[in-house]
């Protein structure tokens, strides 16, 4: 009962909140309105470890500020404005683009900001790629923006250019617990990179709670399920005790069938990707793949990966179908989780939701816990923390004043304090976890009311959102490289589960730690330089080849294009084309890989692209032949029909000689109405290289969800 009124209280609070925000004025385009009168005070004073010699951003005349009356605009940059700008709408529908929750919270930060600074953000959205339009900015000596977002996983390849600004001077301005957490934690030396993200766990541990209740050893002598939330509780969820709670789950299913669709046949106690597992466990103990520097071989993370090993060894720990190169497959844990075939698992964060559904429907309840503690731990110990990959991340790029450097770093702490505080309804961000972990499992699907653990799985949440650890490995370029294949998780997999030659992690690590810090070391290096450092490939385009058999003397660089972002137009030679020796011009077919350039920029970056020939026979008269999919495609409701690729409606389609024709469909639209649900048959025209044609028709389903 005290979750329910505590929910209401929220709810209450941020009615009120939303409706505080709701009545100012609003355009009807998608541009931020230029008010420029001045709405109140001045900023705050500077704190210590700012900048000494360049004065308060208030007093700047080419900054503007609360001092002035026009407004300073602050350029934010991203790769999708509708999911920052709440003024952006719809180009068809007219309609908002963000949540109204969201937008009113946006728009409780805008205001704050603009009272508080005169500032205004401009979302500006990067015109070909974050990458790309960052570095020639700078290097045009005219950047882009002042604040940039990166989506998480492209950190390395910004930082290799050079780009952003070492932010230690301001880190006055992150001092208190109000604003710690929007500054994300020191790499080579500096500070690079803010967070504004209140995430979870990425992949955090969840848990079948109705399956668990099946298993007589999990209860205590008077019948009751001891859960996870119990021993959570008590102090006792530690590693130990997860093993001992696996085996008995394990003695249990491993005669139950798996349902159809699932990995395994029978019913897994803990089937996962291992490599989210032993992150879990890493920084559980106090690890971390990348702590300053590469910490992969440390005492902690080598101590945490021993006791996955244990798991693995003793068949506690399954991986989701373990592929040739020793990696699981992609969300295989989570799939099978939502079947109701593994006990547990470690499972996407944006999964949960729909597994959670699946679950529901069968009666299921699920929890999502803290990873457990080693077992000389407590849940008070400083070094007992919850992984998070930490989201996306936002820079400030060279060129951009220090006045202007402070003041967006202001505007920026202020606005996502606000937003996220008009989220929760809460007065402080010390607050926001606990009002925050209600509304999160509630989207997540948890039963927050039960009598039993709903309580218990509340506070767990609660526990995991105060208590993260960010997994700086991702950002390091560390966590995966699928070009060199020199990754940690590529180690990790291959001492887990013995690979031919490979050792024991603790022995594994050491020798292949010179592979990681020379990536990490590069980067160093370049962020000792003064200039950006160009680390873009450039961009290759290539025309069909669709060839007639017999054909002789091709020119194939007439196929290809090259430019790059800083060099501008790179010429296609002769020598940078290498063909396949298994191209036969004289034989009709399709030929994948059969021609490849090769292209470099002037930094030496070097860029390949292969080209796929069609030779087909020109005096062929027969029509083609094709044949639907068993199982056809729906089409959701208010479709375009331009937008439809009627190829994915069959299985195959072929000229007389073989070569597919797939590409070469049309549909005839008279008969199909995306607007209203139901079943439609539509005709599909192949058409082969020569113009033969042949006719098919389709079952197209329209559906309203």
């Amino acid at each position: 009962m005290k979750r329910k009124l505590l929910s209401l209280v929220l709810s209450a609070a941020l009615v009120l909140s939303m409706a505080a925000c709701g009545n100012e004025d609003e355009p009807a385009n998608g541009s931020t309105p230029q008010d420029s009168t001045s709405l109140s005070s001045e900023p705050e004073s500077s704190s210590a470890g700012e900048p000494s010699d360049e004065g308060d951003a208030s007093d700047a005349s080419d900054v503007g500020g609360a001092a002035s009356g026009e407004p300073t605009v602050i350029r934010f940059g991203t790769h999708w404005v509708p999911e920052l700008d709440p003024y952006y709408t719809d180009e068809v529908t007219g309609e908002y683009t963000m949540g109204e929750r969201e937008r009113q919270a946006a728009l409780a930060g805008l205001e704050a900001i603009k009272k508080a600074y005169n500032v205004e953000f401009e979302y500006l959205q990067y015109p070909v790629d974050v990458a790309s339009d960052l570095m020639t900015s700078v290097l045009a000596q005219d950047p882009i923006c002042d604040l940039a977002l990166m989506w998480g996983g492209v950190e390395p390849t910004i930082l290799a250019q050079n780009v952003l600004q070492d932010l230690s001077a301001y880190t006055g301005l992150f001092e208190d617990d109000e604003a710690s957490w929007l500054l994300k934690g020191s790499v080579f030396d500096g500070y690079y990179l803010l967070g504004y993200e209140f995430g979870e766990t990425s992949f955090p541990l969840i848990v079948n709670m109705t399956m668990l209740e099946a298993v007589d050893s999990l209860k205590d002598e008077n019948g009751k399920t001891i859960y996870p939330t119990d021993l959570f509780k008590e102090g006792k969820w530690t590693w130990s005790t997860f093993k001992d709670y696996l085996g008995k789950i394990k003695a249990y299913y491993s005669n139950v069938a798996a349902p159809d669709g699932a990995y395994y046949d029978y019913v897994q106690a803990y089937e996962t990707d291992f490599r989210y597992a032993a992150l879990g466990a890493v920084h559980a103990n106090g690890g971390a793949i990348y702590d300053g520097g590469v910490t992969a071989d440390s005492a902690e993370t080598i101590e945490a990966v021993a006791y996955i090993q244990e798991l693995v060894d003793e068949e506690l720990l399954t991986a989701c179908h373990l592929q040739d190169d020793y990696t699981p497959e992609w969300l295989r844990g989570g799939n099978d989780f939502g079947k109701g075939a593994t006990v547990f698992t470690d499972c996407g964060g944006w999964m949960i939701g729909g597994h959670s559904t699946e679950c529901a429907a069968r009666g299921e309840s699920i929890g999502i816990i803290p990873w457990p503690m080693p077992d000389d731990a407590t849940v008070d110990s400083e070094t007992y923390r919850q992984s998070t990959n930490g989201g996306n991340s936002v820079g400030v790029l060279k060129g951009v004043s220090p006045e202007k450097t402070e003041l967006a770093l202001k505007a920026f702490i202020l606005y996502w304090q606000t937003y996220h505080k008009t989220i929760a309804g809460v007065d402080t961000i010390a607050d926001y976890h606990a009002a925050a972990a209600l509304d999160k499992l509630a989207g997540y699907g948890v039963d927050l009311y039960n009598e039993t653990y709903g309580d218990d799985l509340i506070d767990c949440y609660t526990y995991i959102m105060g208590h993260m650890s960010t997994n700086y490995a991702n950002m390091m370029g560390l966590w995966e490289d699928y070009n060199t294949h020199d990754q940690w998780t590529e180690i990790l997999g291959q001492s887990l589960f013995k690979a031919p030659g490979m050792s024991s992690y603790d022995v594994a690590i050491k020798a292949n730690l010179t592979n990681l810090t020379n990536k990490t070391d590069s980067i160093a290096a370049v962020l000792k330089t003064e200039g950006v450092h160009d680390n873009q490939k450039p961009n290759i385009t290539k025309e069909k080849a669709i060839l007639t058999a017999g054909t002789a003397d091709v020119d194939w660089t007439q196929y290809f294009s090259a430019e790059d972002a800083v060099d501008g137009v790179i010429e296609v030679t002769a020598d940078s084309i290498t063909v396949n020796e298994g191209l036969d011009l004289n034989t009709p077919g399709k030929y994948e890989k059969a021609v490849t350039a090769k292209v470099s920029d002037k930094s030496g970056n070097e860029a390949s692209s292969n080209l796929t020939v069609i030779v087909y026979d020109a005096d062929n008269t027969d029509a083609p032949t094709a044949a639907a999919k068993e199982e056809l495609p729906t089409v959701a409701l208010n479709t375009e029909t331009s937008g439809i690729n009627w190829s994915d409606f069959l299985e195959s389609a072929e000229d007389a000689d073989g070569v597919d024709v797939k590409d070469n469909v049309t549909a005839d639209l008279s008969t199909l109405d995306t607007t209203t649900p139901g079943e439609y048959d539509v005709t599909l025209t192949v058409t082969d290289y020569v113009g033969n044609t042949a006719e098919i028709t389709v079952k197209v389903t329209v559906v309203s969800e």
